[in-house]
């Protein structure tokens, strides 16, 4: 295990706690035992199989890192109900109801702010160009962590798009063996856009097609459902 998860490991903890939480009845309804039980079953999971394993790629330097170790806590989660006869899907919604839930327990004042940042289309430019710039003196210290890039002008039809160059999510789910879990982890996007109010579409991904993930807001659109997932509805985006 490197160092910095050793010792970010009470907080990651804590952090998976936030993530279940909201949906600890179900989770109790699944495996037959207390909430605390079979959260300590995931934990230990996390611990051994994630943190054991996970790529250091700029820690607390990067915001990166949040996404990589918050997205497995579900892989856990998934992996420990499996064990209780809980199916794929199951464990995909259970995944939407959670990270849902997180974002709409926000104060409503923040999800409002959320909104206005992610449809201000000069904002979001300035913002994304310097988070390129970050990233890609970041992958040159750690080769394999997240590299992006702005989209101006943005692809046709849409205000503001990027793309995700190199997935840490999707190349440690190739290397560890959980890619049934890409889908649904990209699937959390729409999730969290979604409940924000701001309309997302996405028709590549680093884990399917090798090439790139891209980010496309159209503002004045209406936010896409995401249950059931996006990439099961036959639009055409993943």
């Amino acid at each position: 295990m490197h160092e910095y998860y050793a010792k970010k490991a009470p907080k990651l903890k804590k952090a998976m706690n936030s993530f279940l939480k909201p949906i600890s009845s179900e989770l109790e309804k699944y495996s037959g035992k207390a909430y605390s039980l079979i959260f300590s079953e995931i934990w230990e999971h996390y611990e051994k199989n994630m943190l054991e394993n996970f790529p250091y790629i700029g820690g607390d330097d990067v915001s990166g890192t949040r996404n990589l170790t918050g997205a497995y806590c579900f892989v856990s989660m998934g992996e420990v109900l499996k064990r209780y006869g809980v199916g794929m899907e199951e464990i995909g919604h259970l995944m939407v109801q959670a990270y849902e839930r997180s974002f709409q327990g926000m104060p409503k004042l923040i999800r409002k702010i959320a909104h206005k940042s992610y449809t201000n289309v000069k904002s979001l430019n300035k913002k994304f160009l310097k988070k390129d710039a970050q990233n890609a003196a970041n992958a040159a210290r750690y080769p394999g962590s997240f590299e992006t890039k702005t989209m101006i002008p943005p692809e046709k039809g849409y205000d503001f798009s990027y793309h995700n160059l190199v997935c840490p999510l999707a190349d440690f789910a190739k290397k560890q063996g959980y890619e049934e879990y890409m889908p649904y982890l990209c699937n959390l996007d729409y999730v969290m856009f979604g409940v924000f109010g701001v309309p997302l579409f996405r028709e590549h991904t680093c884990f399917e097609d090798g090439d790139y993930c891209d980010f496309k807001l159209k503002i004045d659109a209406e936010p896409m459902a995401y249950w059931p997932p996006v990439f099961t509805q036959g639009k055409g985006y993943k």
